[in-house]
Parts: C-alpha cells; structure tokens; sequence
C-alpha cells in the first residue's frame, strides 16, 4: 500500500511540474510574434534604444508601438521620454508595414553619464487579428 501511495504522489509531483511548464510556456507565446530583443548604448550625450522583432509570417504591421524611457536619480526612476509609433517623428523607425520583421532604433538627447532602461511594446497585426508583448531592457 505504501509503495502504492509513494508512486501516486510522484506522478502528482510529476504531472504539476510539466503542466506549470506548459502554462508558463504558453503565457509567453504569441501566434503574431516569433522573437523580440531590445537594448540601451550610450553615445555623447545620445541614449539610443535598440530592438528587433520577427513575425510568425508577413504582417501587415510590425514593430513597436511604443517605448517608455527611464532615467535613474538617486533612488529613484523617473520617465523622461515616451516614443509613439504614432507620432509621424517615429513612426518610420518604429513601425514596417507588408513585413516579417523590424529592427531600428530611437535616439534620446540625454545625459550619458546616468542610468537608464526601457520599456518596449512589440506589437504585431495582420488581417486576422494583432498581439503586444512588454519587454523590459
């Protein structure tokens, strides 16, 4: 009987810990989106912000829809810009249409000598419907 019991709640250890890697895996999946990566440089005083993202297939949208800019002080973190795939300024370095992929990068005129991290959204689209992803640098 308790050799019984043992393999029951072995099986149960068994089954939670692929079921919770399947759960994870699926969370982060996308039907729109294969990859993405996204990274900060630092020139002069130009903060750059770097990103690639690939679609499953041809899009009719891909890109980033927006990044949200941080700059340290101190202790704290404090948005100092936010670029929009919206503002025409942005929209042709954050944006391609009729494409698998984008890669580009925005500049922030800012103090390199400072810490700072991004908040990319990596958005794709085609006819039958669209996914964002967060992405933190």
């Amino acid at each position: 009987m308790k050799k019984k019991t043992l393999r029951l709640l072995t099986l149960i250890c068994i089954l939670t810990l692929l079921l919770g890697t399947v759960s994870f895996a699926s969370e982060n999946s996308s039907a729109y989106i294969s990859s993405t990566s996204g990274y900060i440089t630092y020139s002069s005083n130009n903060i750059n912000v770097y990103f690639t993202v690939v679609g499953r297939h041809l899009m009719d949208e891909i890109g980033v829809s927006e990044i949200l800019l941080y700059e340290q002080n101190g202790n704290r973190w404090t948005r100092v810009y936010t670029f929009e795939a919206d503002d025409p300024a942005y929209t042709a370095d954050m944006l391609n249409y009729n494409a698998s992929a984008k890669a580009d990068h925005v500049t922030y005129s800012g103090d390199s000598t400072k810490n700072y991290y991004a908040i990319l959204y990596f958005y794709a689209a085609d006819a039958n419907g669209s996914d964002t992803i967060e992405y933190i640098t």
